[in-house]
């Protein structure tokens, strides 16, 4: 059969020109037509063995077996295929692709942190914390196995046993008045203080004088004082201020136990106080508590007063009894309370008042304070001001009379009070207790600020005149 009458289709081989290299190709096609799939994955698997020269037929290709066809691929003539544009054009797909994975991979990161991340630092902060309390309660449970509470016990027992022998029972015989001084009028208005026949006091010297209040021994007929021993003696009044409502009783008694003078400036908020007194005739009642606050004003009471506030129990009957510190020492007189009775809130005249007032009593039987003839006021809070807002200072409202030491000194109305004697003034209230504690004639420096000038004058202070102590 000759090359022209072989069927069409059948594959057959050709032996080239060299007798080397063989290529499939179709009888009746063109020589030059790019061979057919089948055949260029063949030729990309590598040169054919050498075979027999008879026709056979090729093995059936699947679609699934190989892949389709690439694009652009021809012949070169020497069995390799070139496929440069494709392998350009998947190398730029394969970098889109790692691209995107990246930017995926970052956007995964960050959502991580956004969301996970807070929750993990919370729970690590939580864990911290709980570690803390951990710590804490175990350190407070080994701290109480080598703490003795019998010991705290005993220290509080040793400070009754250092005050109690101080503190005296008044019970007091009044004659029917149809008015109450002034001070006294408006503590029971307000529910201030209680209206009783009885009341406490503190031994501060071994003569034989008492310090207490003055609304406790108020118009009394009669004064009867019981020491801690059991001894009664009848009370001499001394004297009494109605701007502190303090007074001052004499017993003649012999070896009495006089208490401890305490600093009431350097008793800090938060330490341990306790109260004896009195309370609804119960003698020698010790109460607990701690200092709550300090230079508090209450109704009814006067700047003179500048109140101390504790927690500790204090009820009609232990006015005029001491609040001493964890040394025993006097820190204040028992004074106010909010209400009828106790509601939590009690106050004491600071004892750093209460020894001026005694030792002026005890001289001359009454209290003379320092004068400056004016009329002030507080200064009104500025927020857009840049001083300091506890020492705002005091305004000058008004003079007395042109004869006033402040006028006689050069103040003027509306002059600004910023310190006396160097002593920064807080308000109107710290003034007047500033000047109402310096003697009598002395002379003091006030810095004053007169439309944005500073003075300084000297001031010759006089005596606050009697009509105005009783407000």
């Amino acid at each position: 059969m000759d090359e022209d009458s072989r069927p069409t289709d059948v594959p057959f081989e050709k032996i080239g020109p060299d007798g080397g290299n063989l290529k499939k190709i179709n009888a009746f096609s063109d020589p030059d037509t790019p061979p057919r799939a089948d055949d260029s994955l063949k030729n990309n698997f590598g040169p054919e063995p050498a075979q027999s020269h008879h026709i056979e037929k090729p093995p059936e290709v699947s679609g699934n077996d190989f892949a389709p066809p690439r694009e652009n691929v021809h012949d070169d003539g020497s069995g390799s295929l070139s496929s440069s544009k494709t392998v350009v054009a998947n190398r730029q797909h394969d970098s889109l692709t790692q691209s995107l994975a990246v930017l995926a991979t970052v956007s995964l990161v960050l959502l991580a942190a956004r969301f996970v991340v807070p929750q993990i630092v919370e729970e690590m902060r939580y864990a911290w914390h709980r570690g803390e309390l951990r710590a804490e309660y175990q350190s407070g449970r080994d701290g109480l196995r080598n703490v003795s509470l019998d010991a705290l016990s005993e220290a509080y027992q040793m400070v009754t046993a250092a005050v109690g022998p101080s503190v005296v029972h008044i019970d007091v015989e009044r004659q029917v008045a149809n008015s109450e001084d002034a001070l006294t009028s408006r503590f029971f208005s307000s529910g201030g203080m209680p209206s009783t026949d009885q009341g406490s006091g503190v031994v501060v010297d071994q003569d034989g004088y008492i310090l207490t209040n003055r609304h406790v021994i108020s118009e009394g007929k009669a004064i009867t004082v019981t020491l801690s021993d059991g001894r009664q003696q009848p009370a001499e009044v001394i004297g009494t201020d109605a701007l502190t409502d303090l007074a001052l009783l004499k017993i003649a008694a012999i070896n009495l136990m006089p208490i401890s003078w305490g600093d009431s400036d350097r008793s800090r908020v938060g330490a341990p106080v306790w109260a004896v007194g009195s309370p609804f005739g119960l003698d020698r009642t010790v109460t607990f508590g701690i200092l709550s606050g300090k230079h508090r004003m209450v109704r009814a009471s006067t700047q003179y007063q500048d109140f101390m506030q504790s927690d500790v129990a204090v009820n009609p009957g232990n006015s005029g009894g001491p609040l001493v510190n964890a040394r025993g020492a006097l820190i204040g007189i028992n004074t106010a309370i909010v209400g009828d009775t106790y509601r939590g809130v009690s106050f004491s005249i600071p004892s750093n008042v209460a020894k001026q007032v005694y030792m002026q009593l005890r001289t001359t039987g009454r209290v003379e304070r320092g004068w400056l003839g004016v009329s002030l006021d507080d200064v009104l809070y500025d927020p857009d001001s840049k001083e300091d807002p506890l020492l705002r200072g005091a305004r000058v409202d008004f003079l007395i009379d042109s004869s006033s030491p402040a006028a006689i000194a050069g103040l003027s109305p509306g002059d600004r009070i910023r310190s006396v004697n160097g002593e920064a003034i807080q308000n109107m209230a710290h003034l007047m207790r500033v000047i109402g504690s310096a003697v009598v004639g002395a002379e003091v420096s006030i810095l004053v600020e007169r439309e944005e000038e500073e003075l300084d004058l000297r001031v010759k202070l006089g005596a606050r005149p009697s009509q105005l102590n009783g407000r």
